[in-house]
């Protein structure tokens, strides 16, 4: 296994850095995800507020996603340079900047917000990875990874549930004001350890390294080939899941802003709960990409339900299958992010988790806005989710490829080896 930094290793790594990195990477990731899962919760107000139509939510969260699509090649090499902690915080400031932007409630405003949320979330990924990798013992680093990441699900529960009462109460900008203030507070925490944790940084780290070098590395490897296209699929259901559920229970469902918003809750508490799940089977098991394919199918399996959803349904029911739908379309990162940084080329676990994150982040770039598309066709959200089940399909498929490949790959390893021995 890649460890950025070789001059640490596990043994020597206190428990309290441990928990410190792991407690900031997560509440990092929670800050600026909230950032964005703000904007779908309060879309109906806001809409009505500029007088648009509240499925415009999808493009917005596209160009938030592009912004992180064509950032986070060239973003990633400030982890060297500037360190993973100023990287960090420089994000967290971003989606501060952002949310106050929103206030303004024009196009032009929240265009210039959502492309501040963009750079903001995908400095997240190969910051969070440069400082697990450094400061986590391998035994458990899957695990660690999955807590990490259950920062996004996190980040779109809470959002989900204090949202929803905030706005109806006070109006969608104190919602965002909530953001802001945890954004800030956040970044200012991290300044002291700072100093410790960015004590590897280069200044001259990025004329060193070459902006599309993970990509490279990720596409003449075929297990991280079909691996990075499988997570366009799944990030692509992730988002509509996300972006879509609580306008369509409130138009379509008939429920109140509130119960939507909790049922979106259920579905994210229930990624939280997938990742740690998961992660922790991984490290048991060292098969991370079989448990991924299981939970892509099983999100595959959950899109044509959700055509039948109606106000009739048992509520009871309709939390039970938001939480395996959840579990399955959002519990899948953590497993991603910790096998590409695992299979990175030594010290370079930031750059290719980074490069990595073109592939999601492309996959909700595309997808909310296709979502917003397909159902100004179909005029039903609940049909829309029936087509989703296409692309998830395609991602079962790639993870099939990347299995095979690494088989492959471990094949060729162990003829390899028993040639040197023979030798």
């Amino acid at each position: 296994m890649s460890i950025d930094s070789p001059r640490r290793t596990a043994p020597a790594i206190p428990r309290s850095t441990v928990i410190a990195v792991v407690a900031a990477t997560t509440i990092a990731q929670i800050a600026t995800i909230m950032g964005i899962a703000a904007f779908p919760v309060i879309a109906l107000s806001l809409a009505a507020e500029m007088g648009v139509n509240p499925s415009l939510i999808g493009y917005q969260i596209s160009i938030i996603y592009g912004a992180a699509t064509f950032g986070a090649p060239i973003l990633s090499v400030a982890v060297p340079r500037w360190g993973a902690c100023r990287a960090m915080q420089v994000g967290l400031i971003l989606c501060a900047l952002g949310c106050l932007l929103a206030y303004a409630s024009s196009l032009w405003a929240l265009l210039v917000c959502s492309l501040l949320l963009g750079f903001a979330v995908t400095m997240m990924t190969p910051t969070s990875a440069h400082l697990l990798m450094r400061y986590t013992p391998p035994q458990n680093r899957v695990f660690l990874f999955s807590l990490k990441q259950t920062g996004v699900p996190l980040g779109w529960a809470l959002m989900a549930l204090i949202a929803p009462p905030i706005t109806q109460a006070y109006g969608w900008r104190w919602s965002l004001g909530v953001v802001l203030l945890i954004a800030v507070a956040t970044a200012a925490a991290l300044q002291r350890v700072r100093p410790q944790w960015d004590d590897d940084r280069h200044a001259r780290a990025s004329a060193r390294t070459p902006v599309l070098e993970g990509l490279k590395v990720l596409w003449r490897r075929p297990t991280l080939r079909w691996l990075v296209m499988a997570a366009f699929c799944l990030a692509f259901v992730q988002l509509c899941v996300g972006t879509f559920l609580v306008t369509m229970l409130v138009q379509e469902g008939e429920y109140t802003l509130v119960a939507a918003g909790f049922m979106l809750s259920v579905t994210q508490f229930a990624g939280v709960t997938g990742r740690i799940v998961c992660g922790w089977l991984a490290d048991r098991t060292g098969d991370s990409l079989r448990l991924l394919r299981k939970l892509a199918i099983v999100g595959m399996a959950c899109c044509p339900v959700m055509g039948f959803i109606s106000a009739g349904w048992p509520g009871l029911l309709v939390a039970v299958f938001f939480f395996i739908f959840g579990a399955s379309a959002v519990g899948w990162n953590g497993l991603y992010v910790a096998e590409i940084a695992r299979r990175s080329p030594p010290g370079q676990a930031s750059i290719t988790t980074g490069s990595a994150s073109v592939w999601n982040f492309g996959g909700i770039l595309i997808g909310p806005a296709a979502f917003a598309t397909a159902y100004r066709m179909t005029g039903s959200y609940a049909a829309t989710y029936v087509l989703l089940a296409g692309v998830a399909l395609a991602g079962v498929v790639f993870l099939t490829l990347s299995l095979n490949a690494a088989a492959r790959e471990r094949q060729a390893g162990r003829a390899d080896g028993g040639a040197s021995r023979g030798g």
